[in-house]
């Protein structure tokens, strides 16, 4: 990806086995100076249309600062309200291996805490960008890649597991060529545990998603790509 690359996807929720388009999320990358370092700025912001907020409002804002030369976090907030229920996520990324976190959770008091770990961890985020970095042609099917991410208050060592290729069609009409891997995570504040979100990559340098299907805590949601800007790398994979 490049400095001002944005993808931007329809949410769609499953409403007894009818996917509905309830949202949308913007992911965007930018470079900028940040704490006197060239930095990267990730942002993705997602909401549902007014129309289903009776049902189940959504208005998340994730944002994460990361080291231009080493792609590692520096800081990272995430802003997040479901169903009138909201919560900040703030973490603190220093070069020590330490990372200090704010947590305030609805009507709970905030906690504040120190984790120990290890040099390549990342938050919600930086992992979804950072998987884009993978070259998925040199992986077989069934292969698990470990990564480490922070969820919540802890650390956790997870994976993903790469599943092979297949052809993705688009709501707009668009045919990609696609890596799929499921990614294991671990009970947090959107996901059950288990490998039970699955993630399409374009098939050229890109690697950009072009769907992601989930379980959530209301049922199943599945966001797919609807166009983008600023791409480094020609959407080769795309079909039609």
């Amino acid at each position: 990806f490049k400095n001002g690359e944005t993808a931007r996807y329809g949410a769609y929720y499953n409403l007894n086995f009818i996917w509905i388009q309830s949202g949308e999320v913007e992911f965007r990358a930018d470079t900028l100076n940040y704490n006197q370092q060239l930095a990267w700025r990730l942002k993705a912001v997602g909401k549902t249309y007014k129309a289903y907020d009776w049902f189940y409002s959504v208005r998340d804002t994730f944002e994460t600062y990361c080291s231009y030369q080493t792609f590692k976090p520096i800081f990272s907030n995430r802003a997040i309200n479901h169903a009138r229920q909201g919560s900040i996520h703030r973490y603190w990324f220093d070069p020590s291996g330490t990372i200090r976190a704010y947590i305030s959770q609805d009507k709970k008091p905030p906690v504040q805490t120190t984790l120990t770990t290890g040099a390549n961890t990342y938050d919600l985020l930086a992992t979804a960008y950072n998987f884009r970095k993978f070259d998925f042609n040199k992986l077989f099917a069934g292969q698990k890649v470990p990564y480490q991410m922070i969820i919540d208050k802890q650390v956790d060592d997870l994976f993903f597991r790469y599943l092979g290729k297949e052809k993705v069609k688009t709501r707009n009409g668009k045919e990609f060529r696609c890596h799929k891997v499921s990614v294991y995570l671990l009970q947090g504040d959107f996901f059950p545990e288990g490998e039970y979100m699955k993630v399409w990559f374009t098939d050229d340098q890109n690697h950009l998603p072009v769907q992601v299907e989930t379980q959530i805590a209301v049922g199943s949601v599945k966001a797919l790509l609807l166009d983008t800007k600023n791409m480094k790398y020609p959407l080769t994979s795309q079909i039609k």
